[in-house]
C-alpha cells in the first residue's frame, strides 16, 4: 500500500478553530509541517498557549488567538485580526464544537442553546466573516468537520443536530459562493477517541458500548 503523501501548503493561510486539543490540534500541526501558516483559534487559554509551543517547538508557523466563537464581536474582531496579521486567509476549518448533554429528554435549554451557539452559529460567524476576504481574493476554501453523528443520532441529540445543521451549510455555502471562487465542503469523521470523548465517558463510562447497537 502505498503512503500518502502531504500536500506541500507552503504560502498558504489557514485559520482552525477549536485548534487547543483533539482533531483541531493535529489538523494545524499537520498543516503547519507542511508549510502553512496557521492562525489557531480557541476559548481556552491554557490549551491555546500549549498547542502554540509545542507546533512552534516543532518549526511551524502559528499565531493564538483566544476567542469564544459564540460571541459574535470577538469572532469579528479576531477574524480582522487575523487578516491584518497574515495579509490573507486562504482557509478556514470550522472544527470547534460542544455537547454537554446526551438525550433531548434529559437536555436543558443551556445544554441545548451551548450546542449550537459554538457548533453552528459560531461556524456561520467564521463563514460570514472569512467570506468577503475570499471573494476579493477570488478564490477560498471552508472546510467544515462534520460527524457521522449528523446521519444517525449517537449519544448527544443536540449535537448531532447543531452538526447536521453544519452539514446543510456547507450545501448552501457551496452552491451560493462556488462561483465566486470559494469550495466548502464537509469531511464526516466516525468517532475518535480524543479529549472531548472523555468528559462523556466521565458522565457514561458505558458511552462507547452504548453505541455499538448504531
Amino acid at each position: 500500500m502505498s503512503k500518502i503523501q502531504d500536500k506541500d501548503l507552503s504560502g498558504t493561510v489557514m485559520i482552525v478553530t477549536g485548534a487547543g486539543r483533539g482533531i483541531g490540534r493535529d489538523i494545524s500541526q499537520r498543516a503547519a509541517m507542511s508549510g502553512a501558516r496557521v492562525a489557531l483559534l480557541e476559548v481556552d487559554r491554557a490549551t491555546l498557549s500549549e498547542t502554540v509551543e509545542q507546533i512552534t517547538a516543532l518549526g511551524g508557523d502559528v499565531r493564538g488567538y483566544q476567542v469564544d466563537l459564540g460571541v459574535e464581536k470577538e469572532v469579528i474582531s479576531t477574524f480582522a485580526q487575523v487578516a491584518k496579521d497574515f495579509g490573507r486567509i486562504d482557509v478556514l476549518v470550522n472544527n470547534a464544537m460542544t455537547h454537554e448533554s446526551e438525550d433531548l429528554l434529559h437536555t436543558t435549554l443551556s445544554m441545548w442553546e451551548s450546542s449550537l451557539r459554538v457548533t453552528l452559529t459560531g461556524s456561520f460567524l467564521c463563514i460570514r466573516e472569512v467570506l468577503p476576504v475570499m471573494i476579493a481574493q477570488g478564490a477560498g476554501n471552508i472546510i467544515n468537520i462534520g460527524t457521522v453523528n449528523a446521519k444517525v443520532m449517537l449519544g448527544s441529540d443536540a449535537y448531532s443536530i447543531a452538526k447536521a445543521g453544519l452539514h446543510a451549510m456547507t450545501r448552501t455555502v457551496a452552491v451560493r459562493y462556488g462561483p465566486a471562487g470559494i469550495r466548502c465542503n464537509t469531511v464526516v469523521p466516525g468517532t475518535i477517541a480524543t479529549d472531548a470523548w472523555q468528559s462523556r465517558v466521565d458522565r457514561n463510562p458505558e458511552v462507547f458500548e452504548n453505541l455499538k447497537p448504531w
